[in-house]
């Protein structure tokens, strides 16, 4: 239960709404954890740590662009806001805020990092800051 937890955490920083998660993302989570290299006890410690951007390593940012890929908002490189945009908006917990999450993404999808990981993982910390001056 707590890899869940774990898991629509990380899917709340990227999509920003915490609610309506693919009936796959444990599946998503349990792949990205594989191909990361990525512990339980890693991801747990980086959130009990208060998500920290500077305390991430690479197997945990890589984690993130692992779970973006699988949801299909990260391709080649490059994150697909409207994308995700769209995909925000079929929820109905969230109609009535395109323009906040419009804001919010177009505010973040052009960070950049050292690589795909950093860049995908700037992304998410930049949508959680955002959401946490804008709740």
């Amino acid at each position: 239960m707590h890899t869940f937890y774990i898991l629509v955490t990380m899917a709340a920083l990227v999509t920003l709404a915490v609610c309506q998660f693919p009936a796959d993302m444990e599946k998503f989570h349990k792949a990205c954890m594989d191909e990361a290299k990525v512990t339980e006890e890693e991801l747990k410690q980086f959130f009990q740590n208060g998500m920290k951007a500077d305390e991430a390593k690479e197997n945990i940012k890589c984690h993130t662009k692992c779970l973006m890929q699988k949801q299909g908002i990260w391709k080649d490189g490059v994150f697909n806001a409207d994308a995700k945009v769209k995909e925000l908006m079929q929820m109905p917990k969230l109609k009535g805020h395109e323009a906040e999450i419009t804001q919010a993404m177009n505010n973040c999808k052009n960070e950049k990092g050292a690589n795909e990981c950093d860049t995908a993982f700037k992304i998410t910390m930049c949508l959680k800051e955002f959401r946490s001056k804008n709740p």
